[in-house]
């Protein structure tokens, strides 16, 4: 295909993903068995990106890469960007219901304020949060589409593993 046309590919992927897209799924795009191709595919990319371009290739760990707006464009596109950019209190609220899953809504409530209900509305029309009616409130864990956006698919497991293990503990607690 071309050096060139290859660019443009993995760019456009890229730019139509939602999440991070790893080398093997580049690779698959591109049509090649060779990561080091697509290795050097991505690092010609980001060269390009680098020269004058509003946007920025951004590696996320395990591999993977997401093309992103630079920030200094962020102020100046404000109402006109399509994408949700959750705010900072949000991004907290997310990290604490990362960190303690499974949570209680009520806990998190008492521990970050009345705000996080519009936070978890938020987190969960963006897919990054899946709740669960118990009770009265709601228990809060993060969703695969977390763990691919922020590059964790390995620790996947481990968190889900985790979260199968809070809920026996706490099925045990209520009886």
């Amino acid at each position: 295909m071309g050096l060139e046309r290859d660019k443009s590919l993995v760019y456009a992927a890229l730019y139509a993903s939602d999440r991070p897209l790893t080398l093997g799924e580049l690779r698959e795009v591109l049509g090649t068995s060779s990561e080091t191709y697509v290795g050097k595919v991505v690092e010609e990319l980001r060269k390009e990106l680098n020269q004058g371009s509003p946007f920025e290739l951004v590696g996320t760990g395990r591999d993977a890469v997401m093309l992103r707006l630079r920030e200094e464009y962020l102020p100046r596109l404000k109402g006109i960007v399509r994408k949700v950019r959750p705010s900072r209190g949000t991004l907290k609220t997310l990290a604490l219901i990362a960190y303690e899953q499974p949570v209680h809504l009520s806990r998190l409530a008492r521990l970050r304020g009345g705000h996080v209900y519009e936070h978890v509305r938020q987190l969960i029309s963006l897919g990054f949060v899946e709740a669960r009616r118990v009770g009265r409130t709601k228990v809060l864990r993060t969703s695969r589409k977390f763990a691919s956006y922020f590059g964790l698919e390995d620790e996947e497991e481990l968190i889900h593993q985790r979260l199968q293990e809070g809920l026996g503990k706490e099925a045990r607690g209520r009886t």
